[in-house]
């Protein structure tokens, strides 16, 4: 059974989070993801468990609003979804959304607003995740296209 819960960043914990982010890297399904190191993992961090083995995760980081956006005024306190990550064959059994909801559930009395960035070669499957299951709002997009070799 899994479980999720929220976690603090032990050498243990921290050794299966970043074993993961290996595993995603391999996977080649996010445009320029690199293996974590240990600086990059951040609290509050969510994870999900299936016993002892870490099988997905969540984290990010407060920050405040400098310049206007459309949606989110300056001077709102954010935070910032860095990655939420769930190993595939976990995948489609409510697992991603079980710790969105767990980190929306941790920060929703220090952030005014969750913002997300996303680079995912798969970005229908995002959209549909974020947008359509998890209620956020789309607000930009950044395409790129190579012009010559």
């Amino acid at each position: 059974m899994v479980t999720i819960k929220k976690i603090k960043l032990t050498p243990e914990n921290v050794k299966q989070l970043i074993e993961l982010s290996r595993v995603w890297m391999n996977e080649e399904i996010t445009n320029g993801l690199i293996e974590n190191e240990e600086n990059d993992l951040k609290e509050p961090c969510c994870a999900a468990f299936d016993g002892e083995k870490i099988i997905g995760y969540a984290f990010g980081h407060y920050y405040v609003r400098e310049s206007k956006l459309s949606s989110v005024p300056v001077g709102s306190k954010c935070f910032e979804l860095d990655e939420l990550y769930v190993l595939k064959e976990y995948r489609s059994q409510g697992i991603g959304k079980a710790l969105f909801e767990a980190m929306e559930s941790e920060i929703k009395k220090e952030a005014d607003y969750l913002t997300l960035p996303t680079s995912t070669k798969d970005y229908k499957r995002i959209l549909h995740f974020y947008i359509e299951e998890m209620g956020m709002d789309f607000h930009s997009a950044f395409l790129t296209k190579k012009m010559a070799d």
